[in-house]
């Protein structure tokens, strides 16, 4: 069975709970719609889980951790965001807690627009998008497209459409750094937990 991270595509599927405090997501094979991963939302705290639902939630850090069922349910890969006041900045990290690279959200940007940024900080690509088919698109320094993610599944993403988001990460063949690969598969849930979760 391929590694998480080993994919080209994988469709991810918000979970749908009642009066949530966290987020959850289920990673699928688009192929066949078993799951091959989840991804999780930790909120500690009652405080912290009782701001989720007042406006400040926008403003809140949030740890997500992305969890690969061909190793067991191991932690692969880590997205975080400190408080924020105005712009966000996530980073992800692998699974020793390693920092791989930074999505830095573009102010004044008409739909989502996000600067992608290596280990040392330096501006790697971008992640932009528009809000009505909600496609978005990760492109290199030289507009090169590297990943693109859609809200659109054939086949049997027709009979997982709830109210819950799903999406569909699809990484460029030339894609083949680890790290560029991990950060391109965090792409799907920073923009939804940016843009929608806490918009």
């Amino acid at each position: 069975m391929a590694g998480l991270l080993d994919r080209k595509t994988i469709v991810v599927r918000e979970r749908v709970r009642m009066l949530k405090a966290a987020n959850a997501y289920d990673l699928l094979d688009p192929a066949t719609g078993q799951p091959v991963g989840f991804v999780e939302e930790q909120v500690r705290g009652f405080w912290r889980k009782l701001l989720r639902f007042t406006s400040w939630k926008t403003r809140l850090s949030f740890r997500i951790t992305f969890h690969d069922l061909s190793a067991g349910g191991a932690v692969v890969l880590t997205v975080s965001r400190p408080f924020t006041w105005f712009r966000s900045v996530v980073t992800v990290s692998d699974a020793t807690g390693k920092p791989v690279g930074t999505f830095r959200q573009k102010l004044l940007a008409i739909g989502p627009k996000m600067w992608v940024l290596g280990p040392g900080g330096a501006e790697i690509g971008m992640l932009k998008g528009n809000w009505i088919g909600w496609e978005l698109d990760v492109v290199d320094a030289a507009d090169r497209p590297l990943a693109h993610i859609s809200k659109k599944w054939a086949g049997l993403g027709k009979e997982l459409f709830t109210s819950a988001d799903v999406y569909v990460v699809d990484l460029s063949d030339e894609v083949k750094d680890p790290d560029m690969r991990r950060l391109l598969f965090a792409a799907a849930i920073t923009a939804d937990m940016v843009y929608k979760e806490y918009a």
